[in-house]
């Protein structure tokens, strides 16, 4: 009997829950199946057929409330609907935040922020909830949103790709959201960085630039360089300077591309290249195999090797930005070895400005085959030079060139009085 009593009752239970399954499906695909006005007819339906869930009447109030203006008709039937959501299940914490969105609308500002806590209280650990309420919460009441943004972004960095552009859009204030939103993380720091460079907001730029360092807090320089390119865009020259010289202050890693007596740095190409401030910066050249050569060098265990292929070419995709002194003498030297170069126009070295492009220095060009020499040249600093780049050209640039050339070794050094 027992065995018999245990069965009926698997059975019964088994009915009741696949009912609640069949009901809660016809009610879902009603809400599901239909637009426009149908829409909130079926949702009705949804909600009679499954009284007790929230979903249907949360839904049937965000439907109502859709146009987010307060003279809308359907604000007070959509606020009941709400409630009731709220009601049936307060522990989601979007259902709150649905309400206190309707209630912004309305400007009912208690209400809304008494939604907003309760959506908080409901998830308390869900950065999400979090980054909703401090979004809602931002026009009218700043204080208590600027610690949610920054709890949302210490549970979540990945965040700050939204968190971050609203707040600055906000306040427009770098402080306060360095201080206020932003955690003590160095990468979050750099994507306000990188938001102020691509708007082009040179000042505040240089004040989270300086923030970062202040902290002196290690990161990857690497997610620092498009700061670099920013600068030289904005023909910063004294700020990019400046800035490398901080980075290497931060990471030891770059100490070793400062310029010292030698403005070239890794002037013999032994340290890992990092085509970024003041190192080689290099990209692919048509009709140029371009490369570090560890078989070949006058020095050390590298060289650059740049192999011609019989077309014409001009820039083979390798230059330097150098630092200098306005006004300055300076003596430029190189050490090159070619092989089989074919051409009545050889690479040279060409040093110009930066950001005129005016030429200070062309060497010689090379042809035939050489052993390594040292070719050398003298320039004087215009008054308005801060910062040069030295590149391998040929000029011109019209006529077929094949062979290779090896470059190694380079140097400038500001001349003694």
């Amino acid at each position: 009997m027992r065995k018999v009593l245990l069965v009926l009752f698997c059975l019964v239970t088994l009915s009741v829950y696949l009912a609640r399954v069949a009901t809660i499906f016809r009610a879902q695909s009603l809400a599901d199946s239909t637009q426009g006005e149908n829409r909130i007819t079926d949702l009705d339906r949804a909600i009679r057929i499954a009284p007790d869930d929230a979903e249907f009447p949360n839904l049937l109030g965000l439907r109502l409330s859709a146009s987010h203006q307060e003279s809308n008709p359907e604000n007070g039937r959509a606020l009941d609907n709400l409630r009731k959501a709220v009601a049936l299940n307060p522990n989601r914490a979007h259902y709150w935040l649905d309400l206190a969105s309707l209630y912004q609308v309305m400007h009912d500002v208690k209400q809304e922020h008494q939604a907003v806590e309760s959506a908080l209280n409901a998830e308390p650990e869900n950065p999400e909830i979090m980054q909703e309420a401090a979004e809602l919460l931002l026009s009218g009441n700043p204080d208590r949103a600027f610690p949610l943004f920054k709890q949302a972004l210490e549970k979540n960095p990945e965040a700050g790709a939204t968190i971050i552009p609203v707040c600055w859009t906000q306040t427009r204030d770098t402080n306060l959201i360095l201080s206020r939103v932003i955690p003590a993380n160095p990468e979050l720091q750099l994507a306000f960085l990188r938001l102020l460079a691509e708007q082009r907001d040179s000042e505040s730029a240089a004040a989270v630039w300086q923030f970062i360092v202040a902290a002196r807090k290690p990161f990857p320089s690497q997610l620092s360089f498009f700061y670099f390119d920013y600068l030289l865009k904005e023909q910063d020259a004294a700020g990019f300077d400046r800035g490398w010289h901080d980075l290497a202050g931060l990471a030891p890693e770059i100490r070793a591309y400062l310029p010292n007596e030698n403005q070239i740095v890794n002037a013999s190409f032994e340290q890992p290249l990092l085509n970024s401030g003041f190192d080689w910066r290099h990209e692919p050249a048509e009709h140029i195999a371009a490369g570090l050569d560890e078989r070949v060098a006058h020095s050390g265990g590298h060289s650059l090797s740049l192999s011609y292929d019989g077309s014409p070419a001009y820039d083979a995709g390798w230059m330097q930005f150098v630092p200098v002194e306005a006004s300055a003498d300076y003596d430029f030297s190189a050490w090159i070895k070619s092989e089989n170069v074919t051409t009545s126009s050889g690479p040279r070295i060409v040093l110009v400005d930066a950001f005129s492009g005016a030429s200070l220095l062309l060497t010689d060009d090379v042809l035939d085959t050489h052993p390594w020499h040292e070719i050398k040249g003298t320039l004087r600093v215009p008054a308005e030079t801060q910062l040069l780049a030295v590149k391998i050209v040929r000029a011109p640039a019209n006529t077929r060139i094949r062979g290779r050339v090896w470059i190694d070794d380079l140097s400038l050094t500001k001349r003694r009085k």
